[in-house]
């Protein structure tokens, strides 16, 4: 029998005994050894570590820079400023639509000659 297999058989003896034989003696022990079980039930506070070094910078460069700069200002910046141009052309477009077909005709004529004029300058 190796060591580790004698460490797990003494693992296995320590852990009957504390939860199952004697529970109590569980509680005395991590009283008297306060600071180590406050370590040791906190996870040698690695969470905590994590979260004050990485977890909370990525978020507030994820709050300050994605979110409010890229997100809000550029992206929303493009949807409502295409939605403005739309807007304003299709008021100038809109004044072009009056029902007179003579309107239309005279617009189909000037458009014809426009393009006649572009390719026989050429």
């Amino acid at each position: 029998m190796g060591v580790s297999s004698a460490l797990a058989i003494v693992g296995i003896g320590v852990a009957w005994f504390f939860f199952l034989s004697n529970p109590k003696a569980a509680d005395g022990v991590a009283a008297s050894a306060k600071p180590i079980h406050t370590l040791l039930l906190n996870k040698y506070y690695v969470d905590e570590l994590y979260d004050a070094i990485v977890v909370q910078p990525l978020k507030r460069v994820s709050e300050w820079v994605l979110w409010k700069r890229v997100d809000a200002g550029l992206i929303d910046g493009i949807v409502n400023g295409s939605g403005t141009v739309v807007r304003g052309a299709s008021a100038v477009l809109r004044m072009t639509q009056t029902g007179s077909i003579r309107t239309y005709a005279a617009s189909l004529f000037f458009g014809v000659v426009v393009v006649l004029g572009y390719y026989l300058t050429r």
